[in-house]
């Protein structure tokens, strides 16, 4: 009987070539414009869903260029659009690498399978990165300690069980959508390797995406896939998936046919490079405590900035393929800003950029005001700073007649420079885009949107 059935399995079997097994069919796009355009069918993009999806986009291109791989964060609330985002990118099947969760890349089981083989070349996409951070200490310590291997390239893993792994000249990109619980995981001091970019909503953008999505069900909710509906769930965006994914495929085949871009700078934007990197190390240092409460154990520095400059230069390039340009533009000045500002988002962070932007420093209690950070913790932080020498002594201020001395912090010069040429070019872009609006008078477009 169980013969029978076999043979009656095996008869009814269709060999399926999965080479021709394509979900999303892509639909030619060559332009990020054109791409923003096809969004707003359907999606409400804000300047800050576009500017992340450019960032994105850069990370995808990243993974066929030498050097160190570009990994970020892409951080924002829940239900902000990340998850959305992740989604698009993931339309591409022959870049990317979809992965459901991250929890590590090698396997001490003696049945498991290693996941890094799965990588090479590939663009990781993990939609929610929320199990990342719910690990145990020492798992969390265990999965950084693997990444920090194999950003380099190689990593070597031997188990007590007689398991062993080892992996060289490997090199794949990576995009993990997590919540701002991300900031309070502190990684720098073991070598922090991701960038951050934040997609930022405001309660204007929530109420309009809320109006269309309570007028959408109640006035046009279809049925689901399994009863029928041929179109699929709305929520997929299935014609931006397949532009997505002829615009991946487009700057993917850009890259493997043509020459690489060498695009047009100038020292300013070197400068620029070296500064907002500087302003990244400066803000995700942290001092070695063993908690909060306990004494600094020792004395130490912020990473050094050459890792950084290498992967905003990196970052650079591929946003011009991204935007179509062979020059660093001013769009992508302003999208380099957004990423490093959002990657040294900290209280630390707030403190240096009020010391460092006053004219001739500030005494505690006017730091204190200017960034609202309590007394207590700003007194812990400066602490921190000081140990690592990115605050110096306090330096008694002018004072008038023979009243109270007051002293106040200031910063040593490279940091202080740092910090005033990233905001300084940051206002100038600022005053550029406020001009040209005042110049142009937008005429009223309707625009049909969804929730994201």
């Amino acid at each position: 009987m169980s013969v029978r059935l076999l043979e009656l399995i095996s008869s009814s079997l269709v060999q399926i070539d999965l080479a021709e097994v394509e979900v999303t069919k892509a639909r030619h796009c060559v332009t990020f414009d054109d791409l923003m355009n096809i969004y707003r069918e359907d999606l409400l993009v804000t300047q800050s869903f576009e500017d992340c999806m450019a960032v994105c986009l850069a990370f995808h291109t990243s993974v066929k260029l030498e050097g160190e791989p570009l990994w970020m964060y892409l951080v924002g609330a829940p239900s902000s659009g990340k998850s959305t985002i992740c989604e698009l990118l993931c339309a591409d099947e022959h870049n990317t690498r979809p992965l459901s969760k991250f929890t590590g890349l090698v396997s001490g089981s003696r049945q498991g399978q290693h996941l890094i083989p799965f990588l090479q070349n590939k663009c990781v996409i993990v939609k929610d990165g929320t199990l990342l951070l719910e690990s145990t200490p020492q798992q969390l310590a265990n999965v950084y300690g693997e990444l920090r291997d194999i950003f380099d390239g190689s990593l070597e893993a031997k188990y007590r069980n007689g398991v062993s792994a080892s992996f060289s000249n490997i090199t794949f990109g990576m995009i993990i959508g997590i919540t701002e619980r991300i900031y309070a995981l502190q990684m720098a001091a073991l070598g922090e390797r991701f960038l951050h970019c934040r997609l930022e909503t405001t309660r204007e953008t929530e109420t309009e995406r809320n109006a269309t999505a309570i007028r959408r069900i109640l006035s046009g909710c279809k049925l689901s896939v399994a009863q029928g509906n041929d179109e699929g769930d709305a929520r997929s965006f299935p014609k931006q998936r397949q532009y997505t994914a002829g615009f991946i495929n487009h700057l993917h085949s850009r890259l493997a046919n043509e020459d690489i871009i060498k695009p047009n700078f100038t020292d300013e934007d070197c400068l620029l490079i070296q500064a907002i990197s500087d302003v990244v190390a400066c803000s995700r240092a942290n001092a070695p405590r063993k908690s909060d409460r306990e004494e600094i154990t020792y004395d130490s520095r912020p990473e050094a900035s050459t890792r950084l400059c290498k992967l905003f230069s990196k970052l650079a390039l591929c946003l011009c393929y991204v935007y179509g340009t062979n020059k660093i533009t001013k769009d992508i000045t302003r999208i380099l800003l957004k990423v490093a500002l959002d990657t040294s988002r900290s209280r630390q962070f707030d403190i240096l950029k009020a010391i460092t932007l006053s004219a001739n420093g500030l005494n505690k209690q006017a730091v204190a005001v200017s960034t609202e950070v309590p007394l207590e913790t700003l007194t812990r932080k400066i602490e921190d700073l000081r140990s690592m020498k990115v605050i110096g002594q306090e330096k008694e201020a002018n004072r008038q007649g023979q009243g109270r001395r007051n002293h106040v912090l200031t910063c040593p010069a490279w940091v202080t420079n740092s910090f005033r040429r990233t905001f300084k070019t940051l206002n100038g872009l600022s005053d550029d885009h406020a001009s040209s609006e005042r110049k142009t008078v937008p005429s009223p477009v309707r625009r049909r949107v969804s929730t994201v």
